[in-house]
């Protein structure tokens, strides 16, 4: 109980000052680069006071200076932090648009270029879907949740067809990223945080160009393969 406690009231801290300090400065990068630098030592900073250590392997297989579009699977909050910490790239994230209504957080992340999502509304997600598509042409790398949503139960399910849309269109290499142990940090619909080591796997990049939109389904399953391979465990219920 008294971890659980502590752990919201510096997750609000830190958010509050971190998000904040993005907004005041983002005319100094509106381009969001300093954000991402606020991103990392916030994440950070909750890791190293949680007492959660964090591993990393596979960093190697990224090129500076090239594009990505970034799969990674989807247990807890903290994804996000170990994800900020554990991938060294320009980067920004895909995020339900829900999120971008929470006062300061939400308005941080839109002004420093986190691509809202509808997936409720496909109109509204194809129109997401295409702004993504620009900014990883400009060179932003973006990072998808395929799942779409947390995991319950810790496994790999079914993935959403947009996100490997977007890296096909954009036509730049998807990287299967798996992180481990978060699920026991803070489940899917529990306000408990808990104690872990977590580690996040960075796999080899997959190219797209010369696919064509008709491989979509194809990379899907090339992707999935990835992050088995990597250590996630698939759903009985998911595609092969």
């Amino acid at each position: 109980m008294w971890r659980t406690a502590y752990a919201w009231l510096i997750g609000v801290v830190y958010t509050v000052f971190w998000a904040t300090l993005g907004i005041l400065t983002w005319p100094f990068s509106p381009g969001g680069g300093l954000y991402l630098r606020y991103a990392r030592i916030w994440s950070g900073w909750i890791l190293k006071s949680l007492g959660i250590p964090l591993a990393v392997a596979g960093g190697e297989r990224l090129e500076a200076g090239r594009t990505y579009v970034f799969m990674s699977n989807h247990q807890s909050v903290f994804d996000i932090f170990a994800l900020f910490r554990g991938v060294d790239h320009p980067l920004r994230m895909v995020a339900k648009r829900i999120l971008f209504w929470i006062p300061i957080l939400g308005w941080s992340m839109w002004m420093c270029g986190f691509i809202p999502i509808d997936r409720s509304n496909r109109d509204s997600a194809i129109r997401s879907l295409d702004r993504a598509a620009r900014k990883i042409r400009s060179g932003i790398s973006v990072v998808v949740f395929p799942e779409g949503t947390r995991s319950r139960d810790g496994t790999l399910h079914p993935f959403k067809k947009g996100g490997f849309m977007l890296a096909l269109k954009a036509g730049v290499p998807v990287v299967p990223v798996v992180v481990l142990g978060t699920d026991r940090i803070m489940e899917k619909g529990s306000l408990r945080v808990g104690r872990a080591a977590v580690e996040v796997r960075i796999g080899q990049p997959i190219e797209t160009r010369g696919r064509g939109a008709t491989a979509r389904d194809r990379l899907m399953a090339d992707v999935r393969r990835a992050m088995i391979d990597l250590g996630a465990t698939a759903c009985e219920d998911a595609p092969a």
